[in-house]
């Protein structure tokens, strides 16, 4: 495949942001990072910007780019592709062709990752198409932050895919692990909240990197929880907000992450569910049996994405099931007898016993079975 050189040099002259891309191709990745903040900010001049830069790509040439050379980029932080969002790509792609090209990082020769337009090639691959329009720029460093930005608030991600592209991020930047992560970020809030400072940390997220850093500096806190501070802020998120609402999709169950990614269930009725889990059902009942709490849930899921459920009332619906499987009835005086009679003949070492005593308790065992399955019989 043979592809008209571009000028990476002149192509982007006078782009605003060049700090926000260290030791990169200098001008076209200025013009990425444009699009980053803009999509971070959520403006309106998002497509815009993509446009001009599909725009100034094409100069160079569009290409005819086989989907078999395409990959999806491993550190794409959007990880949950609706079957809906997938079929309608795919019918506009059919009914109206591509309107737009999509734009590549070259990984090596003849081979691309995906900065902007995995639905179109998702969807042409259903649809069987072989190539598509394409304009590319070389791969950028930091690829993870720079595709995290561009995904964060382009659209709503949801909480799972936010969360773990998050901790991966921080992870890249600070010398954590990601498992760590989350309770450091606790740790750190809760500290804050102790000394007040939860409404300036608030404040911050929309204020400049040095009125960030600035601030930071003045918490009580130890290099690392600074860094992580500093990078939710960067990326324009409430680092309180981020721990409470978002790191705790990290630890729902698999049937639950399942359920977002493939059924649209929302971050805050799956941490509702959630409570319905061996975890916390066994220490209120030993004697339910796991497979029953599992299936409870399944029907509780099923009936929370087909009607709808509001987080509300799936919090009733949880709170009424836990109830059902929790409830232990006071047990009856004949009860207790029952479980007693039966604890005192397990006791017994039959080793021990005179075989007089082994007879008579056979024939009292006999007599008593047989009562047993008469009543059982009128039962």
């Amino acid at each position: 495949m043979t592809r008209v050189g571009i000028d990476l040099s002149n192509l982007f002259s006078g782009a605003e942001y060049s700090q926000e891309v260290h030791e990169l191709e200098a001008q076209v990745l200025d013009l990425q990072s444009e699009i980053q903040q803009l999509r971070t900010s959520g403006s309106q001049e998002l497509e815009a910007k993509l446009q001009e830069l599909r725009e100034q790509l094409a100069e160079g040439g569009v290409l005819e780019v086989s989907l078999a050379l395409v990959s999806p980029n491993p550190d794409q932080p959007r990880q949950t592709f609706t079957e809906e969002s997938i079929q309608a790509i795919a019918q506009s792609l059919h009914s109206d062709g591509q309107q737009e090209p999509i734009i590549l990082m070259e990984q090596e020769p003849n081979r691309y990752l995906l900065f902007d337009g995995e639905r179109r090639w998702r969807g042409a691959r259903r649809l069987g198409w072989q190539t598509l329009k394409a304009v590319v720029i070389p791969e950028p460093e930091l690829l993870h932050r720079r595709v995290l930005l561009a995904n964060l608030h382009r659209e709503n991600l949801n909480a799972l895919d936010t969360a773990e592209a998050l901790v991966r991020e921080i992870s890249h930047q600070v010398s954590l692990k990601e498992a760590d992560i989350p309770r450091l970020l606790r740790t750190t809030v809760r500290r804050l909240e102790r000394h007040g400072h939860l409404p300036t940390l608030g404040d911050l997220v929309l204020a400049s990197s040095e009125q960030q850093r600035e601030s930071i500096d003045r918490f009580e806190l130890d290099a690392t929880e600074k860094n992580v501070l500093q990078i939710l802020l960067g990326l324009q998120l409430n680092p309180a907000s981020v721990s409470a609402n978002i790191f705790p999709m990290l630890g729902l169950l698999d049937d639950l992450k399942q359920a977002i990614r493939e059924q649209g269930l929302g971050g805050m009725h799956a941490l509702a569910l959630q409570r319905l889990s061996a975890k916390n059902l066994l220490d209120k009942n030993p004697n339910i049996q796991k497979d029953v709490i599992k299936r409870a849930r399944a029907r509780l899921l099923k009936q929370v994405i087909t009607n709808k459920l509001s987080v509300a009332q799936v919090r009733k619906l949880v709170a009424e099931e836990i109830s059902r499987h929790t409830k232990i009835s006071k047990p009856s005086p004949t009860q207790r007898q029952v479980e007693g009679l039966i604890r005192n003949v397990e006791k017994l070492d039959m080793n021990q016993l005179e075989r007089s005593h082994l007879e008579q308790l056979q024939e009292a065992l006999r007599s008593t079975l047989s009562d047993i399955e008469a009543a059982l019989g009128n039962a």
